[in-house]
């Protein structure tokens, strides 16, 4: 019950001297203390569940959830599709989103894995890489550019350009590398998913700018290097550190290694 709660929390706040939760009219809001354990308290509740699942399905993963952020789906879907073999009684929730708001839905507690794309780990995180690879034009096989090996950041400068939106981890690195280079990239749309920009590179709206392990066959695209050896994106497959044993988690990361 509500008075209940108001005393176990009255207790806490009393017993550490802290104040857990602040009051304003009818809102009440996590204090700054709070905030910081709300990652540990999670991972507590989630290991508490586990331990309640373990003790009446001993550990065979015959139940739970996961859920799944990801922003490249050509990187994500078979890994996804293996864990989800091997353990088919586990819930799956999957979500496509760019890398930034991968990383948000972390600090909120919303997700239990990401696929994201940067340099490195984000801060506060573990993970696994799962791919490294160039970011590149990606312009139909009639394309003038299509039958050269390499171009410069010049040449890139006078290409009407394809692109993710602002918060995805590929969009970062080019446009952090052009900046250095000195050039301001011409991007005349943004779109949110790969799929959506290889349809306006066949329609010859413009090329695009992607990972090259994100292009198949399929998407009737030529990856054309630009002439940068900083132009290189590092896909992770990540989770919060206090979550990492956490059985479905684990799990998940144990999938990895499948072939």
């Amino acid at each position: 019950s509500q008075p209940s709660i108001s005393n176990h929390v009255q207790s806490l706040e009393s017993r550490f001297k802290t104040r857990l939760l602040a009051k304003s009219g009818y809102s009440v809001s996590a204090t700054p203390a709070l905030e910081g354990l709300l990652p540990r308290i999670r991972a507590v509740l989630a290991l508490v569940g586990d331990l309640e699942t373990e003790l009446t399905h001993q550990r065979t993963l015959a139940s739970g959830e996961l859920r799944i952020g990801y922003s490249t789906y050509q990187l994500a879907i078979p890994k996804i599709s293996t864990f989800m073999s091997s353990h088919p009684d586990i819930s799956i929730e999957a979500r496509a989103l760019a890398t930034q708001d991968i990383l948000h839905l972390f600090e909120d507690g919303e997700i239990d894995i990401g696929f994201v794309t940067g340099r490195e780990i984000p801060a506060g995180l573990d993970g696994e890489l799962l791919v490294k690879t160039r970011i590149v034009i990606a312009a139909p096989h009639d394309h003038p550019l299509a039958k050269k090996a390499t171009v410069s950041w010049d040449e890139v400068a006078t290409l009407h350009l394809l692109q993710r939106e602002g918060s995805s981890g590929t969009r970062k690195i080019f446009e952090a590398a052009a900046t250095i280079a000195g050039i301001r990239p011409h991007t005349v749309l943004a779109l949110g998913s790969w799929g959506s920009i290889a349809t306006l590179i066949r329609s010859g709206v413009g090329v695009g700018i992607a990972m090259e392990a994100e292009i198949t066959d399929r998407d009737g695209c030529v990856a054309i290097q630009i002439d940068d050896p900083s132009l290189v994106a590092n896909h992770y497959v990540v989770w919060q550190k206090d979550m990492s044993k956490v059985a479905a988690v684990e799990a998940f990361r144990k999938s990895l290694h499948d072939l």
